[in-house]
């Protein structure tokens, strides 16, 4: 996992911002982005696909409306489960490589579609992708056409756009038994930009993470693009600089990090969008100031987010606002959302807040909203005298409503061995909260965290040098492990499994 290394190194010294975290897509991992539907010069939509030997699902680009990707599924769609992506009825999950080897391609990255009847999966990449693009960084089940079948978003944000090196790409492929494929961009591609870091969904509503982008001429100030599928266009681009959004751009932000899409307090039946700016500085009053708490971190919730304004209504929270903030907390590094029972719950980590007392050893917020009523902190989430200064709890975040409301806390550095562990908290009984370390020195089971129906998704990337994803029932004790080249898991055509698990969707 020499990509990853650094990070691990620097959680225990604070976290630097722009080191790369590896990232999950549910909730959101640690990410950022933005996006665009058009490149200079040419169509970036794409909706023809081939099957290619061992189950790899390729994906061709090709000049066409992103709309008509998402047609014509509905038949075989008809008995999709809630996130069953080949229409088979069983729920399917997401999982990426982003730094694995493919056609000879060195980092080029490759993402799954882990198959909900049994232990098979199929490889997907996509043409086009060249070595060093991070296909796979972060990934998401999500449903945004109306076939009935799961779609799978996958970001690369280290594609190089036009020329511009790292500006990021994303590629939303159309689940059904013949999956097609539209690929985004920004629509001014910057170079460094990482678009595609992190990712959101809601409905028709995709939202894309820019956190290094240099927005207003802020250095990695940070940016988020919002797309509408039934609405084909370039990416909507939103910053702190945007009317409506709470605070001001400064260089280092890295707004757009992590996102989340749900109901937050806006007009009823539309999305709202929080986004996470976890390297923001502020004064300890909640202004923000370049020489106050260094990378304390918030959250901005933009409420009604698709619908055309001139101006945003919004919100922002600090952990200032719920408990003892300090410099470098890093608040908003990942985030979560559900509902249930006509609640919304959102989590929102600060992985190197000082949770019960222990310096640095991490912790959750959790807000709740009620109808049409903004969040309410109403939660702190942590490992009490038992966690330990580094140890990355919150680093990764998912939340599900299938069968009550649960909260899984990755806490990747778990244990002086790191071999990592998953706090898993149902909601409605806190107090049943409890740690599930299954792994093995140095696994980092925890990285990546996600829900798929009522199974528990855990990324450990470095078990065994090349990756695993366990899959745990709804008992959360036992669970099947998955890894490429083991089973039904296919490696990528001509290349290399490398951190498989680095995230989950």
């Amino acid at each position: 996992m020499r990509f990853l290394l650094p990070l691990l190194v620097a959680v225990a010294i604070g976290l630097p911002a722009g080191t790369a975290p590896g990232g999950t897509g549910t909730g959101t991992t640690p990410g950022g982005a933005e996006t665009g539907i058009t490149a200079p010069g040419r169509a970036e939509t794409g909706i023809t696909a081939r099957t290619a030997p061992g189950g790899e699902v390729r994906t061709a680009i090709s000049a066409a409306a992103w709309t008509e990707a998402g047609a014509g599924h509905a038949a075989d769609c008809a008995g999709a489960g809630t996130a069953d992506f080949d229409g088979d009825g069983a729920d399917d999950f997401a999982a990426g490589d982003p730094f694995a080897s493919s056609g000879g391609l060195a980092g080029a990255g490759a993402a799954y579609v882990l198959l909900g009847r049994g232990d098979s999966g199929r490889a997907v990449t996509a043409d086009g992708v060249r070595a060093g693009d991070g296909f796979g960084w972060s990934v998401r089940m999500a449903k945004v056409d109306a076939d009935g079948c799961a779609d799978l978003l996958v970001g690369a944000p280290y594609t190089d756009v036009a020329g511009r090196e790292d500006a990021g790409a994303v590629y939303v492929v159309y689940g059904g038994p013949r999956p097609r494929t539209v690929r985004l961009v920004a629509p001014q591609p910057e170079a460094g930009a990482h678009f595609g870091w992190s990712l959101a969904s809601g409905g028709a509503l995709v939202a894309v993470g820019a956190p290094h982008e240099d927005a207003d001429g802020t250095g990695d100030s940070g940016a988020v693009y919002l797309f509408d599928t039934g609405s084909p266009g370039p990416g909507r681009r939103v910053t702190q600089e945007t009317e409506g959004v709470p605070g001001n751009g400064e260089a280092g932000d890295m707004f757009g990090w992590s996102l989340a899409v749900g109901r937050m307090g806006g007009v009823a039946g539309e999305p709202d969008l929080a986004v996470g700016a976890p390297y923001e500085n502020d004064d300890g009053a909640g202004r923000q100031d370049g020489g106050g708490n260094a990378d304390s971190g918030s959250i901005a919730v933009i409420f009604d987010v698709r619908a055309p304004r001139d101006a945003y209504t919004s919100r922002k929270w600090d952990l200032r606002r719920v408990v003892a903030a300090q410099a470098g907390d890093r608040f908003g590094y990942a985030m979560a959302y559900a509902e249930d029972g006509g609640i919304g719950y959102l989590a929102v980590s600060a992985p190197l807040g000082d949770g019960g007392g222990v310096k640095d050893s991490g912790l959750v917020r959790l807000f709740r909203a009620t109808g049409t009523e903004e969040l309410t902190a109403t939660a702190t989430f942590h490992q009490g005298g038992g966690g330990a200064t580094g140890e990355g709890y919150g680093l990764s975040l998912a939340l599900t409503a299938e069968g009550g409301a649960r909260l899984a806390v990755g806490v990747p550095l778990d244990g002086p061995d790191r071999r990592g562990g998953v706090h898993l908290v149902p909601l409605a009984d806190p107090g049943r909260a409890r740690l599930i370390a299954p792994g093995r020195a140095g696994d980092l089971f925890g990285w990546s965290v996600g829900f798929g129906g009522n199974r528990l998704l855990v990324g450990a990337p470095d078990r065994d040098g090349s990756g695993a994803v366990t899959v745990l029932g709804r008992n959360d004790t036992e669970g099947t492990t998955l890894s490429p080249g083991a089973g039904g898991v296919p490696t990528p055509t001509g290349g290399t499994v490398t951190d498989f698990g680095a995230s989950v969707g």
